[in-house]
């Protein structure tokens, strides 16, 4: 007799139910969406800030700053709240309010502007500036990569603040340059945790 044949008549006839998948909880890991769209809206805002590009191509900047930098990192500062992140959350959010307030102000209300415009847009600016900085007093506790990100955007609020109030263009092409340095880490930190997620395996080290 078989080991087949000598189990319980029960289970000899018992047909096993096939594996299912569990289905998926909860929300996807919204981090490296935000990363994507402050970096892309950044990286087009930064060459304009440089002076690399014209600053008659603001216009291409703004439709990013609504889209993208606005609308999708609101969605994933959100998202981020939902799933009881707070420290992310608030990131994308508020920087989602500052690309909104940033198409509004040159896009509607600066042009209505027409006394001390230099210093309500260095104040506009330093205001982020200090928000900024408080936020990379958080960022401290987690890693190098994002106390890069806050650290280079620190610099590019005050100095571009600066470049307001003084009205030097010298010190708003100098945060452009940094900003472009700053879109590209936040590029390579999206990419970085969106392909090891994918390849389940460290393809991009994010230190």
């Amino acid at each position: 007799m078989t080991d087949i044949d000598s189990r319980p008549a029960h289970a000899a006839t018992t047909t096993p139910a096939p594996a299912v998948a569990p289905a998926p909880s909860g929300w996807g890991d919204p981090f490296p969406l935000g990363l994507a769209s402050f970096g892309i809206s950044a990286l087009v805002l930064s060459t304009v800030m440089s002076g690399l590009i014209d600053p008659l191509a603001t216009p291409a900047v703004l439709s990013l700053a609504l889209s993208l930098g606005f609308l999708t990192e609101l969605v994933a500062g959100i998202i981020h709240f939902q799933r009881g992140e707070t420290f992310p959350g608030l990131v994308f959010t508020a920087y989602a309010g500052f690309w909104l307030s940033y198409a509004l102000l040159v896009q509607f209300y600066g042009p209505m502007v027409t006394a001390d415009a230099a210093a309500i847009t260095g104040m506009f600016l330093l205001a982020w500036a200090i928000f900024s900085t408080y936020m990379l007093l958080a960022a401290l506790r987690t890693n190098l990569t994002t106390i890069v990100i806050f650290t280079l955007l620190c610099a590019v609020f005050y100095l571009a603040a600066f470049g307001a109030f003084f009205e030097s263009a010298g010190l708003g092409h100098l945060a452009g340059y940094l900003l472009i340095a700053d879109a590209v880490v936040a590029l390579y930190a999206s990419a970085a945790i969106i392909v090891n997620t994918t390849w389940e395996r460290t393809v991009l080290a994010v230190p």
